[in-house]
């Protein structure tokens, strides 16, 4: 896929032809023909010489060897309950895995700050037991993404997660969002997702790789800890259901 540098600089070399073409020979303008070629010139600089921050394919390596690590964790745990994908004090995203399903029973009940607040200051290690909450805490693949994506509270939700997925990790062809705020859930379709995961205790936990970042995104830009619900996927199209925990 093009990356957006070189689209931008096509589109000022296109213009600046044009334009010179224009001024040249329709016109006979030197004011016209100058600026044209100062277009094509600058549009050819940006071809060249601007490359892409951060190469597409090294966000899809980088979670693929993330999620290899966090499988062989999970397998060892035998662990395959639903994660709460969690923001932090320190606008990290962490995941919590409860060891069991009376565990993740139990943190129902707690609020947001509530599990907000025992997640930010919770020992920095996987298995850990505070304020009640017996669990896997780790980093989900989407943090870094949700970092580097600079997303926050002000951000518009679809918008945030369409750039996030679509915009800066080319993880998926487009995302479309609907809100449902009175019954707190958070839906999500998902097109021609870029990357799949055929590790199991992943999937089950974190779900699939876009589905996991989509989740990191909403948790980021909600402030509040989100939950995956339902995952389906059939013929290039997954559907995501996320429950906001306030």
């Amino acid at each position: 896929m093009v990356d957006r540098n070189t689209i931008v600089g096509i589109d000022f070399l296109v213009i600046g032809i044009v334009l010179t073409a224009l001024g040249y020979i329709i016109s006979q303008s030197v004011s016209i023909t100058a600026v044209g070629l100062d277009l094509a010139i600058i549009g050819a600089l940006i071809i060249l010489i601007v490359p892409e921050p951060v190469p597409r394919d090294a966000y899809k390596a980088l979670l693929q060897d993330s999620i290899s690590n966090i499988e062989m964790i999970l397998e060892e745990s035998m662990l395959k309950e639903k994660a709460y994908f969690i923001p932090t004090e320190d606008r990290k995203i962490r995941a919590l895995i409860p060891l069991s399903s009376d565990t993740s029973t139990n943190s129902q009940s707690f609020s947001a700050s509530l599990l907000i607040q025992n997640v930010s200051r919770a020992p920095e290690r996987f298995i850990s037991r505070y304020g009640g909450i017996d669990g896997l805490f780790l980093y989900p693949p989407g943090n870094e993404i949700v970092r580097l994506s600079k997303v926050d509270q002000d951000s518009d939700l679809e918008q945030a997660v369409r750039y996030s997925v679509v915009e800066v990790s080319d993880l998926a062809s487009s995302v479309t969002l609907l809100e449902d705020k009175e019954a707190k859930f958070v839906k999500v379709q998902i097109a021609k997702p870029k990357l799949s995961s055929d590790s199991p205790f992943f999937n089950a936990s974190l779900g699939s790789p876009v589905s996991c970042v989509v989740s990191c995104v909403v948790a980021a830009v909600k402030k509040l800890p989100v939950r995956m619900v339902d995952e389906k996927s059939d013929q290039g199209l997954t559907r995501l259901t996320l429950q906001v925990i306030e």
